[in-house]
């Protein structure tokens, strides 16, 4: 009677057993079935992946697509400028509005470590149109994105703000940031003629003049 009994409970084991790993295989195949990648897909956008609970075994997968280099109040993505920050409230009011925050560049191996005193460093700063275009050369970690913000300082003095973030990797490199706003009402406030970054005064670039 207790031979009957003890198989009678591994067999249980086992078919529960079997019952699970089906059910996991169902849901890695449901799973992957929503992440398989699609032709046609704008890389223009950044893809955000959220994933919700549902049980103790089972969750969902939503996905997000967000403009590259933007956000929403909500999810920040990769490199782009924070939304409605006090300082970016505070530029809005100045007569400026954020266009896009980018790399332009990803590490730059051609600057030797000895040399990474001398940034952040202007690269190219011009005016076209309504738009002003400012790129800068800052020392970051090798895998990390951009959080950028901006504000005005005095009367004509635009101030760039960064925050490298995300995975860490055991390499430095230097990254080329562009930083790009609409100029459309600043003649209403202030004319800007120099820029600096992160409060950094030793390092001033020159802004065109309005045509």
């Amino acid at each position: 009677m207790w031979k009957l009994r003890i198989f009678t409970i591994m067999l249980f084991l086992i078919v529960a057993s079997c019952s699970n790993s089906n059910k996991d295989q169902d849901q890695t195949s449901s799973i992957n079935d929503d992440l398989t990648p699609m032709e046609d897909v704008d890389t223009s956008r950044d893809t955000v992946f959220v994933k919700r609970r549902m049980s103790e075994n089972g969750f969902v997968i939503d996905t997000l697509f967000i403009r590259g280099g933007s956000s929403t109040t909500q999810v920040l993505a990769g490199t782009t400028f924070l939304p409605y920050s006090n300082k970016m409230i505070g530029l809005l009011n100045k007569g400026l509005s954020p266009i896009r925050l980018e790399i332009l560049q990803d590490c730059d191996k051609s600057v030797r470590p000895e040399n990474y005193v001398n940034y952040p460093e202007f690269s190219d700063i011009r005016r076209d149109s309504n738009t002003l275009t400012i790129d800068v050369m800052v020392v970051a970690n090798c895998c990390h994105n951009f959080l950028g913000e901006a504000e005005v300082i005095g009367q004509d003095t635009l101030n760039l703000v960064y925050t490298s973030y995300g995975d860490f990797c055991s390499c430095t490199c230097c990254v080329t940031l562009r930083y790009k706003f609409n100029t459309v009402m600043e003649e209403n406030y202030q004319i800007l003629k120099y820029v600096i970054i992160n409060g950094i005064k030793r390092e001033v670039g020159e802004i065109p003049n309005i045509n």
